[in-house]
């Protein structure tokens, strides 16, 4: 009986304050921290201000994810995966159009170290020979095709990277693909 009643208390607890958790802004929680440093909790503020960054990464990630248009030169947009991971944000997402698929992945938001890494195995790539430098929207890029799989690496300007890869198509069509995907646009939204 006793237990029966904790069950039930949390519940409505969990149930009325969900609203509350689910409308919070980043704006409201940064708030929420500068009040609690101002209040000298120390804790409860780098608590909170870790929540606020988290929810301005949760909704810089949607809006980026938003450059994943639908529907790309006739190939349909599958559910889309978003992760963070280490400091960065991946989003990936498969087209597809009769029995060909393009996988797209992007990898942005490392900043400082990591950013500088990702950009010099890239270099280190085209350097070693691996693949054909080439131009997509102003954006260096390397097409690392070969006869198995079509692939290409666009370095953004902003840090990171989209990869397009593809065991359907040529290295041809894919680069057509790259060149109709938004990826000025999403790289100028990534550097403000």
């Amino acid at each position: 009986m006793l237990t029966q009643r904790l069950i039930i208390s949390l519940n409505a607890c969990l149930i009325l304050s969900a609203p509350a958790m689910a409308q919070e802004s980043p704006q409201q929680s940064c708030s929420n921290a500068a009040s609690l440093y101002a209040k000298k909790d120390l804790e409860g503020a780098l608590e909170e201000a870790r929540w606020c960054v988290k929810l301005m990464e949760q909704e810089k990630q949607g809006k980026t994810a938003t450059f994943f248009k639908d529907n790309i030169l006739g190939y349909s947009g599958d559910e889309m995966n978003q992760q963070q991971v280490m400091g960065m944000s991946v989003i990936e997402r498969d087209y597809r159009k009769k029995d060909a698929t393009i996988n797209v992945s992007l990898s942005a938001g490392a900043s400082g170290a990591m950013a500088n890494a990702f950009s010099a195995m890239a270099q280190f790539g085209l350097q070693s020979g691996q693949g054909k430098a080439l131009r997509i929207q102003r954006r260096t890029a390397t097409d690392m095709s070969d006869n198995e799989q079509a692939e290409l690496q666009v370095t953004l300007k902003s840090g990171g990277f989209i990869t397009f890869k593809s065991s359907d198509i040529d290295s041809e069509a894919l680069i057509a693909f790259a060149n109709a995907f938004p990826v000025a646009e999403l790289d100028d939204s990534l550097a403000h």
